[in-house]
């Protein structure tokens, strides 16, 4: 690994070590990404095999508890995705968007560092083997479905690829693993979706927690297979299918074990269930219980808020299709009662990616612009963070900036939760 950058006065250039060096090896053990050297850097005597303009060169270091290297590498490269699942989203993308977007990772590395979900179907016995020696864990793993036959339909692959077999041996070694389904009305929904569930539930307690989410299809599917988008009768089904299970498990292992997405509850209008259905959030980052936790933030949220503006002040609220009604009942009956506030709440098609598509995260700057152009003000607008990446690009690369400038609108992001709102409102807006 190329060592990038050295901290000032730390170990690793006390001892002599220079940007540009190529670390082989910690302690006879091969450095190939982050993860390795984390792993064998932790030792308290380190012998460190270097690679220097051709020449082998070899460092000794004792380390203190507290103490690192203070090294920093060029990134490793990723394991790319040989799947041809039918329902992949980055299929699903429009051209001309920034290459990133049509990267499609698979690599169990990026999802113990980052929370990344893999398939495993390019995993071997040597990575499993590494996934053990090393402890990464937790894994975030789609599985979609344990059936072979419903596996190869979904996952486009023509060997069989062992999943289960993979699973139980993690298990075995005490590998933590949250598992994923996307579910595909008429492929590994019902009794595949149940069957799924329950092979799962087998490898429990390794085996955490089963989340079910619906199958997001764009307007952009030219040339890929025909799917049906899940509906409110089958996310209906899903819910009463899994409220059903959670039932058995419950009594079994004292957890819920598996969780539908938020989108389910959201589409049918079914009450979000209470924090404890959540057994701690699991898998908040795939949508599964942010509703609840924000529902929960929301008394804190009051409590702040100002009860009186300076002055007479207007604000635009921006959010998807999906939460229009959810802020409607939840977030603007926080806000009406302040003193010299006016609000408006804008539901945002998207026709970026097609009506189906409702989450406010997949929305555009495009997408907004739209919906806000032939206003004639230029009160603020609140947008949420959520809709950006972290260099603060739309998925269509417009910035807040070219927003704002557009509108000739401040453009003001609000935090998941809306946390910063009770600060947003104190400033002078």
């Amino acid at each position: 690994m190329i060592i990038r950058a050295i901290k000032k006065n730390g170990l690793g250039a006390k001892i002599g070590l220079q940007v540009g060096d190529d670390l082989i090896k910690i302690n006879q053990h091969p450095i190939g990404d982050l993860i390795d050297y984390r792993f064998y850097a932790s030792d308290p005597i380190l012998h460190l095999e270097v690679r220097r303009n051709g020449l082998t060169l070899n460092f000794e270091v004792e380390l203190s508890p507290t103490a690192t290297l203070g090294l920093e590498f060029d990134e490793f490269k990723y394991r790319t995705c040989a799947n041809k699942c039918i329902f992949c989203f980055i299929d699903q993308n429009p051209p001309g968007l920034r290459p990133s977007l049509y990267f499609k990772d698979e690599d169990y590395r990026l999802s113990f560092l980052y929370g990344n979900y893999v398939t495993l179907t390019n995993v071997q016995q040597a990575d499993l083997d590494r996934i053990v020696a090393q402890r990464l864990s937790p894994l975030y793993v789609s599985v979609h479905a344990t059936e072979w036959e419903v596996r190869k339909v979904l996952l486009g692959i023509n060997k069989p690829d062992h999943l289960l077999e993979k699973l139980r041996y993690l298990a075995e070694h005490r590998i933590e693993i949250h598992a994923q389904v996307v579910l595909c009305p008429g492929i590994n929904d019902r009794e595949q979706l149940e069957k799924t569930i329950f092979d799962l539930s087998e490898l429990f307690p390794a085996v955490q927690s089963v989340v079910v989410v619906p199958v997001g299809l764009t307007k952009h599917r030219a040339h890929l297979p025909l799917l049906k988008p899940v509906g409110i009768e089958d996310a209906r089904l899903v819910l009463y299918q899994i409220g059903k299970l959670q039932q058995i498990f419950r009594a079994r292992f004292s957890s819920h074990f598996v969780y539908p997405a938020d989108e389910f509850f959201l589409q049918t209008g079914q009450p979000i269930p209470s924090a404890d259905y959540y057994d701690g959030y699991p898998q908040i980052e795939d949508g599964v219980g942010m509703v609840r936790l924000l529902l929960e933030n929301l008394p804190k949220v009051r409590r702040r808020l100002p009860k009186k503006l300076s002055r007479p002040t207007k604000i635009t609220l921006v959010t998807g299709m999906l939460a229009g009604d959810l802020l409607e009942q939840a977030v603007i009956p926080l806000l009406q009662p302040i003193e010299n506030l006016e609000v408006q709440l804008v539901r945002v098609p998207n026709r970026f990616f097609g009506k189906q598509v409702t989450v406010v995260g997949l929305l555009t700057g495009q997408d907004i612009w739209a919906a806000l152009k032939t206003e004639e003000e230029n009160n603020p607008v609140l947008l949420p963070k959520k809709c950006l990446n972290y260099d603060g690009l739309f998925l269509d690369d417009w910035t807040v900036a070219d927003l704002a400038a557009k509108l000739q609108r401040p453009i003001v992001l609000v935090d998941d939760y809306f946390t910063n709102l009770p600060k947003i409102l104190k400033t002078d807006l």
